[in-house]
């Protein structure tokens, strides 16, 4: 068994295991959705092997690329603990109860002291220091799925951003609140762990959109969002995109990507990217969370241990990072319903003027160039649209399918490009603001012109277009990416 240190943990993950990767899959997930294991004997990976595989792991029986690491672990046994509190199709399973009882004094005498406790919470556990005292405190409510208030979610976030707690209660308490559907006071702790309200600097811009998108990138559909900022810099809308080179386990193409296959330079301080935002000739910014959140950015690795999504990989989305003299907006993408109303509802109390959530493609806020079927009281279609205006300080809210037939654009599906690299995207966006048409021209028009006008920048869509194809088809959006990747090393 891995000898940790007192006081700080290694960053560096041995495994994952595949086969209790498959497992976590399976029963790391919400109440309704979880799917218990061995419920019928050709099921894989059977729960017995999954307790033999951590017995291994534990005890130096597998090549270090095999071993269930103590992430994978705590993410397993919070998982199962969490689920003698759901509804009786989702908790055990009699294989699932039957190994248990098989394997009970094995794990008794083998594990150690981080996993007990997740396995039997009853039990205790003494923490090593003060940070990671914090996360057993957390994992006490957690545990017995009980939810954290403002304060205790933001402070346990901030104590798993360090290295003073063990990789185990860091993936038991991230899953842990999965499970346990955030409320929204949980989803402000999580945003304002990265980077709180109490950090975001005025710039000098009359008005200023925050663009957020996943930080898993994309693996189908073309990311336009680059670009859609290029061509609002040119009608005079500055913007701020932020991301990450690559996110695991996806790894999909994302802004920061593409910015580094076209020459920029992609390692720029707030500071800096503010610069580059209040320059004319410029008029967007692009930060990475490897500058606004090092710690953060350190834990991706985590992501792919405890096999789902930890919850700030829905709020970093809404991060805020500078604040406009006059206005500020902020446009979501997402694709689990239900985040939609809460990223909204932060956009709201932090002040901005408008906000718009998008159920994109990839749960991007990027519109399809065809619509399909559209949304019905319980089914939200692509290209859904809701958000609000604040108009005299009361909110005004919205909600809407995007149609890109109403405004000419005819698809009998929406495009994919050949080719999914950040090179191929690079060359694509640039031809499109050189003015090749096609269809990664409309679908740059049709972001453009869709956001401005469902934040009321320019109300009326067919002008929102017009102006918008303009400065696409004169070379102005072209001139400010050209100005961005230059000026973004000349700013160091």
């Amino acid at each position: 068994m891995e000898d940790f240190a007192p006081h700080t943990y290694t960053p560096v993950y041995p495994g994952p295991n595949t086969d209790l990767l498959e497992a976590q899959a399976k029963v790391c997930t919400g109440p309704h959705q979880t799917r218990p294991l061995g419920i019928n004997p050709s099921d894989s990976p059977q729960p017995e092997l999954i307790l033999e595989t951590i017995l291994k792991s534990v005890s130096d029986g597998l090549p270090e690329t095999e071993t269930a690491s103590a992430a994978q672990m705590g993410a397993f046994f919070a998982a199962m603990t969490l689920r003698a509190y759901f509804p009786k199709s989702t908790q055990w399973s009699p294989a699932e109860a039957a190994a248990f009882r098989k394997y009970q004094s094995a794990l008794t005498e083998h594990l150690p002291p981080e996993i007990q406790y997740l396995m039997n919470p009853d039990d205790g556990y003494a923490p090593r220091n003060p940070t990671e005292a914090v996360v057993v405190n957390a994992l006490e409510k957690i545990l017995r799925a009980k939810h954290l208030s403002y304060i205790e979610t933001r402070e346990m976030c901030e104590a798993i951003l360090s290295d003073a707690v063990h990789p185990a209660l860091k993936g038991a308490a991230l899953i842990g609140q999965r499970m346990n559907r955030e409320t929204y006071q949980e989803v402000r702790g999580y945003l304002d762990a990265f980077f709180g309200p109490e950090a975001v600097q005025p710039i000098e811009v009359a008005s200023l959109t925050h663009f957020g998108q996943p930080y898993d990138g994309a693996t189908r559909y073309f990311r336009p969002t680059l670009f859609v900022a290029a061509v609002r810099a040119a009608l005079g809308e500055a913007s701020l995109l932020h991301s990450v080179d690559a996110m695991p386990p996806k790894n999909g193409v994302t802004e920061e990507a593409i910015l580094k296959a076209l020459g920029a330079n992609t390692r720029l301080s707030l500071a800096q990217t503010a610069s580059l935002i209040t320059n004319a000739s410029v008029g967007f910014g692009y930060v990475s969370q490897r500058e606004y959140c090092p710690a953060a950015y350190d834990l991706r690795e985590l992501r792919v241990h405890i096999k789902k999504r930890p919850p700030w990989a829905a709020t970093e989305k809404a991060q805020q990072f500078f604040s406009a003299r006059e206005t500020n907006y902020m446009v979501l993408g997402y694709y689990h319903i239900g985040y939609e109303k809460p990223l909204l509802q932060l956009a709201w109390e932090r002040g901005f003027d408008a906000a718009v959530a998008v159920k994109g493609e990839e749960g991007t806020s990027h519109y399809a160039l065809r619509l399909g079927k559209p949304s019905t009281h319980d089914r939200m279609a692509v290209n859904y649209s809701q958000g609000f205006r604040r108009v005299d300080d009361l909110r005004e809210d919205f909600a809407v399918d995007i149609d890109p037939a109403s405004y000419g654009f005819n698809y009998a599906r929406s495009p994919r490009p050949e080719v999914v690299t950040a090179e191929a995207y690079a060359a694509l966006g640039m031809a499109a603001l050189s003015g090749e048409k096609g269809h990664i021209y409309d679908r740059i028009l049709l972001n453009t012109a869709m956001v401005d006008s469902l934040l009321g920048i320019c109300p009326e869509p067919e002008e929102a277009l017009a102006r918008t194809r303009f400065v696409m088809d004169d070379g102005s959006a072209l001139k400010h990416l050209r100005a961005y990747i230059a000026e973004s090393h000349r700013c160091c």
